[in-house]
């Protein structure tokens, strides 16, 4: 991870302890204006906490930055079974909307079985 271009790690720490983390990476795009695409990946809070702000300060300091950058959009991909648990309220409330449909296809056997048997 640490050798891939365009990739940065943010993590929620509390007194030494890492709380929290999302990876963004950022691509070019041959549209907009050649402006550059952001991906979210891997959002996760330590359950203990969650609902205390941490996702929102992780995603506020990546917007910031998104902005920076000169994106033109952030896509980020979560799984059905976060609509009940707060995760796309917050996605929401951040000004994220619901407009495509994702896709996913697990390319080792034991991912998909693991994929599968969680759904």
């Amino acid at each position: 991870m640490l050798r891939t271009q365009n990739l940065t790690t943010y993590v929620a720490d509390l007194d030494g302890d890492i709380i929290g983390t999302v990876l963004f990476l950022t691509m070019p795009n041959l549209g907009y204006d050649c402006r550059p695409s952001g991906f979210l990946e891997a959002m996760v809070v330590a359950a203990v906490h969650r609902r205390r702000g941490v996702a929102r300060r992780l995603l506020d300091r990546v917007l910031t930055d998104a902005r920076e950058a000169g994106c033109h959009k952030i896509q980020l991909l979560t799984h059905k079974r976060h609509a009940t648990d707060g995760a796309h309220d917050l996605y929401r409330s951040m000004g994220f909307e619901s407009e495509a449909e994702g896709f996913r296809l697990y390319l080792d056997s034991a991912t998909t079985s693991a994929a599968g048997s969680q759904s």
